[in-house]
């Protein structure tokens, strides 16, 4: 083809596109350039690609936001190294948040009478069962509000936000006993109620009961509250400790030594449910 017949076909085309430009309405080349791209996408597609691989390779590298030097690869892996700390502390902060909230949920209707306070730490008197809890809105504090924990009563505060155990040397509660039967309920024991006296290190012991009146008890049965002088009717029959062992008293051998014990140690808490008044 000569160079002026070339020219002429050229302008032609130029020509041509100028007038579609012009005359064409947009809606009509927008539906045919629909079907042109997909015509062009097995060229097209690749030289992107091509192209986007060279870029990534070769081209410009932008920095993050508010920096104005790139960071050396020492200094890429100590942030890494940071984060991924920060990552496993927020994970282990998130798992025991869920166990905090599923333990208190095991409370079920209970927990509108009772406000979460956390435990500051226990008495370092050797024998001596407390705790040092923390101030808390909604929680007057007052001296004989019963306290408890998602496996049962505490015990009660006393003077300066202490919560005195139900272990504690000398404490007193009245108790009865049930058995934790098959279908998932307390089932009464046939037994007279227990006089049951704290004697220190999270360990209470019962004195009161013959060895005939204890017959029909046994290890792992559990002492609930049956005391209204301390603590009101929603926390009767609520557990507090669990038999351990039932031998003849030393000093009284017709009558039952009964240890029992709460079923965590109350002084390692971590948090307690103080009751609103």
């Amino acid at each position: 083809m000569s160079s002026s017949r070339f020219n002429t076909l050229f302008g032609a085309m130029i020509t041509g596109a100028v007038l579609c430009a012009l005359l064409i309405p947009p809606s009509a080349t927008d539906r045919v350039r629909k079907h042109a791209e997909l015509i062009l996408a097995p060229v097209a597609k690749p030289a992107r690609s091509i192209a986007a691989m060279f870029n990534r390779r070769w081209g410009p590298k932008l920095l993050p936001p508010g920096e104005t030097t790139r960071p050396s690869d020492q200094a890429l892996a100590l942030e890494n190294s940071d984060l991924k700390q920060q990552v496993a502390f927020l994970s282990l902060q998130l798992q025991q948040l869920t166990l905090v909230e599923a333990e208190r949920k095991r409370l079920g209707p209970l927990i509108q009478y009772f406000k979460p306070v956390g435990v500051i730490g226990g008495d370092s008197t050797p024998g001596r069962d407390s705790l040092s809890i923390m101030p808390a809105s909604g929680v007057e504090f007052a001296p004989g509000s019963p306290v408890m924990c998602p496996e049962g009563v505490v015990g009660r505060l006393t003077d300066a936000r202490r919560v005195r155990l139900v272990t504690d040397r000398d404490y007193k509660i009245t108790g009865a006993f049930v058995r934790w039967a098959d279908g998932g309920v307390w089932k009464p024991i046939d037994a007279p109620k227990a006089a049951c006296t704290g004697i220190g290190n999270n360990t209470i012991r019962i004195d009161n009961l013959t060895m005939k009146e204890a017959e029909a008890l046994k290890p792992a049965d559990w002492v609930t509250v049956a005391d209204l002088t301390d603590y009101p009717e929603l926390l009767q029959g609520r557990p507090f400790a669990q038999i351990k062992t039932i031998r003849p008293l030393p000093s009284k051998p017709l009558f039952a030594e009964i240890i029992a014990e709460p079923r965590v140690d109350l002084r390692k808490l971590r948090e307690v449910m103080v009751m609103r008044k």
